[in-house]
């Protein structure tokens, strides 16, 4: 599992492929809340020769970010969206550019439940070492995520930090991360933002 909508009834899936790399397939649940068959998204979101590694769906299910090492991105591993067709369809993948793209490797997409905001890792920006995890916002008027900044120390360590994911009212984060004290390899911890009220 790689990403699950706001409210739970959308789940988006990795499989590997027969050529070793990686497809995103996603289901959502019926009326007995039971997920149905996983189906393989269109060749928008899953190229022929290239990984597509992580998504995030948005709450209404209508949009998806997901990472991508195709042709003609930044360099490594770029985010790109698609937008669902009125067809029931995915739109032609969109690169979100140079603002959150770098010649490094972007991934782990997450975007909140208002649309607002997005969460990343990346090994570009002002990474600390590794993959830091990172915040975009949406600009209103362009409805371009612009001006990614660091979440910082102790989120973010000089190690490998993925895999961003906040809490419906705000007080928590959860990421999994290389850190020493762990369990071994990668492990998951959870970080509480006093800032937001209990």
């Amino acid at each position: 599992v790689i990403g699950l909508s706001a409210a739970g009834d959308i789940m988006l899936l990795y499989y590997t492929n027969s050529k070793g790399g990686g497809d995103i397939y996603m289901t959502s649940t019926d009326k007995n809340k039971s997920f149905q068959v996983a189906e393989k998204l269109d060749e928008n979101i899953n190229s022929a020769n290239a990984e597509e590694i992580a998504a995030s769906i948005s709450s209404d299910g209508n949009i998806i970010y997901f990472a991508s090492n195709r042709d003609g991105g930044f360099g490594g591993t770029d985010l790109y969206m698609s937008l669902r067709l009125p067809t029931g369809n995915w739109g032609p993948a969109q690169n979100l550019g140079p603002d959150v793209n770098t010649p490094f490797d972007e991934d782990f997409p997450n975007i909140t439940a208002d649309g607002k905001t997005l969460y990343f890792s990346s090994t570009g920006h002002t990474s600390m070492g590794g993959y830091d995890i990172f915040k975009a916002e949406k600009d209103p008027t362009t409805k371009q995520f612009t001006n990614p900044k660091n979440l910082g120390y102790p989120i973010n360590t000089p190690e490998d930090n993925f895999n961003f994911r906040l809490s419906s009212n705000g007080r928590f984060g959860y990421i999994a991360a290389l850190r020493e004290g762990g369990l071994g390899d990668l492990d998951i911890y959870r970080v509480t933002f006093n800032e937001v009220e209990p």
